[in-house]
């Protein structure tokens, strides 16, 4: 699951504005064109019973230009899971940092995810519309990557104990994972390290930071403030009433009526 810097989309889409124009002026014309939106990966929350927590989860994204400037962007979201481990996030638009100018965080949709009746919502805040999926711990397969050579046999990754230390009140194990990608293994025409630190809570069962360092796409941080390990308010977890919901599982089968004995 990832994020999309929302002042990347807004960019593409205003590149086509200048083609109207440009058309309209009797001047040169070409097709639309837009820019590839950076995906950034949230900070993942299992659904561990009986480790409920509200906090709110931010990340800043700090990408050097050539020139040794850059360019950073931020956004804060919601997040809780309850005592049964469903979990609610809620999916927020970047800004640019400093934020003083139009562009405001936008809350575009809110994830509701209840492991036990196996159902994950996507809420559109815009349209009101739920997409109904069946509940995927897709994260699992990852998180149990070995180290050494990868699968790939191109890309090699070693991780290193740091040691315990705290952080909001919480005991955290640290530790560092580096990915090698040696020369061609993704069209580089040099080695490229891939380093993630990270603050992982044994109570809670969540990585509360965690600091990713890749050339390819800059210096990204994720944290969580504003945490509280009291229960959450119920109703967060609960779709709103005035939200469309489509269904998107797969139809139980219905298992055949068995015929009776004859008598």
């Amino acid at each position: 699951m990832v994020f999309r810097l929302s002042s990347l989309i807004l960019a593409g889409a205003a590149l086509a504005l200048p083609v109207c124009m440009a058309a309209q002026d009797g001047g040169p014309v070409h097709a639309p064109d837009g820019r590839a939106p950076l995906l950034i990966s949230p900070l993942y929350f299992p659904p561990k019973p009986n480790a409920p927590f509200t906090a709110v989860a931010k990340t800043i994204v700090v990408r050097t230009l050539p020139d040794g400037s850059t360019v950073t962007s931020q956004n804060a979201r919601h997040v809780a899971r309850d005592a049964d481990g469903r979990i609610f996030e809620e999916r927020v638009t970047f800004v640019p940092v400093p934020d003083d100018g139009p562009q405001k965080m936008r809350v575009h949709a809110v994830d509701y995810s209840d492991p036990l009746n196996h159902t994950s919502y996507r809420c559109d805040t815009f349209s009101k519309v739920c997409q109904l999926r069946e509940y995927r711990d897709e994260f699992v397969a990852d998180m149990a990557r070995p180290v050494g050579l990868q699968p790939d046999k191109r890309t090699y990754l070693t991780r290193e104990d740091l040691g315990t230390d705290t952080f909001a009140g919480l005991e955290v194990q640290r530790s560092r994972e580096t990915l090698t990608m040696a020369t061609e293994s993704v069209g580089n025409t040099r080695t490229i390290l891939r380093t993630v630190d990270y603050w992982y809570s044994p109570e809670l069962g969540v990585n509360v930071q965690v600091k990713r360092h890749d050339p390819r796409d800059g210096d990204q941080t994720l944290w969580l403030t504003d945490l509280s390990l009291s229960a959450p308010d119920p109703q967060i977890f609960k779709v709103p009433a005035d939200f469309r919901v489509v269904d998107h599982r797969r139809p139980q089968p219905v298992e055949d009526a068995q015929p009776s004995d004859p008598e």
